[in-house]
């Protein structure tokens, strides 16, 4: 099937551009722009003429490298992928991520050489598809109706359970928006008017609401899961300048009787976590008794010098990580590194977008302390419909104890 994404390749080898090429060209990707000169292909995408979706350079080359070729995609805000090739060892290609995501570049992963066709589809996987990128930017909420859903009632909380894969028990859940919509009956989903909030300054009404009616279920929650089970709200990075948010969602919490330990806000970055605001919100809501949760890590800026320095108490793995992570080397190794560094400092890790049972068995095998998210475990619900999720869930669990044993 052909893909209408544009990709460009850079390798000093032309053999391996070759390479590259016929097996994109293999796998529907046509439009192919190799690139043996790292300047020649900056000097292109810096033009703009063409759009390239995603940009493969290889790591160790002379005179421009891998890390100057990210560098300077960064330097000219570069909005496409971008994913390492490496025949070096592990260490320096790991740093060279890291590096990456200084820079400000979205990186889509790294792949060993010899190139593998698998391995060249398990990254491409990663992009975005064309039909999801279409709906989000097309199906835009007007901002009128986005307000009338908020004052009559129909934005409401759909849960999402984190399983601990050892004793399967439902340690939280992640809160997510829906806006059940009255006339169709169908359920809006945030790609249709999460852009509209942020655009026309709804977003701190859309989290309040969604934390109001969140305080009012925990009490469905405990019963459903237990006194223990915590909640995870989410919360933009920009959201973290208005300094009187943590007072505000204390205030909340504290009149519905809700212990601030049982809640955890997930922060989401659109830009770099780093104006004293967002650092002094951040802390505040740890003094207050909430936990902070880095959300998506491996696709925004935050890197592992932010987790040792901002006191995060929770870390989830972004999706694009877990995907065919049993196969996948330099997910792999971001995972590893991320579960090394959970044990030093007591920060809780959460594999999210867990979806094939081959993720699930490497991750609950390597790592049986990581948190399991996924439309493979349950899809988000609302209240009404978890206890009987859980229910099936705890008996399949017995089934498949039984079998083994």
């Amino acid at each position: 099937m052909k893909n209408t994404k544009h990709v460009a390749v850079i390798d000093d080898s032309e053999s391996v551009l070759l390479l590259i090429q016929k097996m994109l060209n293999c796998l529907g990707y046509e439009k192919v722009s190799c690139f043996s000169c790292p300047q020649t292909a900056l000097d292109e995408i810096n033009i703009g003429k063409t759009h390239y979706d995603v940009v493969f350079t290889n790591l160790g080359m002379p005179d421009i490298d891998g890390m100057c070729v990210i560098r300077e995609l960064g330097k000219m805000n570069f909005r496409g992928a971008v994913c390492i090739i490496s025949d070096l060892e592990n260490r320096v290609t790991e740093l060279a991520a890291e590096i990456a995501k200084l820079q400000w570049v979205y990186l889509l992963g790294s792949i060993s050489k010899p190139i593998t066709l698998d391995a060249l589809e398990n990254t491409l996987n990663k992009l975005p598809k064309p039909h999801e990128m279409q709906f989000q930017q097309n199906s835009a909420m007007a901002r009128e109706a986005l307000i009338k859903y908020l004052i009559n009632g129909s934005v409401v909380p759909y849960y999402q359970p984190k399983v601990n894969p050892v004793t399967r028990c439902v340690e939280s859940v992640e809160v997510l928006a829906r806006i059940l919509d009255a006339d169709s009956g169908g359920v809006i989903l945030p790609g249709c008017f999460l852009s509209t909030a942020v655009q026309h300054d709804l977003v701190d009404l859309l989290t309040t609401t969604i934390a109001e009616k969140t305080a009012s279920d925990m009490e469905t929650l405990s019963a459903i899961f237990g006194q223990e089970v915590t909640v995870s709200i989410n919360l933009s990075a920009e959201q973290l300048d208005d300094l009187s948010i943590p007072n505000r969602l204390d205030a909340l919490f504290k009149e519905k009787n809700v212990l601030r330990q049982r809640i955890t806000l997930e922060i989401t970055e659109e830009s770099a976590l780093n104006s004293p605001e967002q650092l002094e919100s951040l802390n505040r809501l740890r003094m207050q008794g909430f936990g902070v949760s880095l959300d998506d890590f491996g696709t925004g800026f935050a890197n592992f010098r932010h987790l040792r320095h901002l006191p995060f108490t929770e870390v989830k793995v972004d999706r694009s990580l877990i995907s065919k992570i049993h196969t996948d080397h330099f997910g792999q190794a971001i995972v590893r590194s991320l579960a090394d560094f959970s044990l030093e400092s007591e920060c809780k890790v959460v594999a999210e977008g867990v979806e094939l049972d081959e993720e699930l068995e490497y991750l609950t095998s390597n790592y049986p302390n990581m948190l399991i998210q996924g439309f493979l475990i349950c899809h988000p619900k609302p209240i009404e419909e978890l206890e009987a999720w859980y229910v099936k869930w705890e008996a399949q669990c017995e089934l498949s104890d039984k079998v083994k044993s």
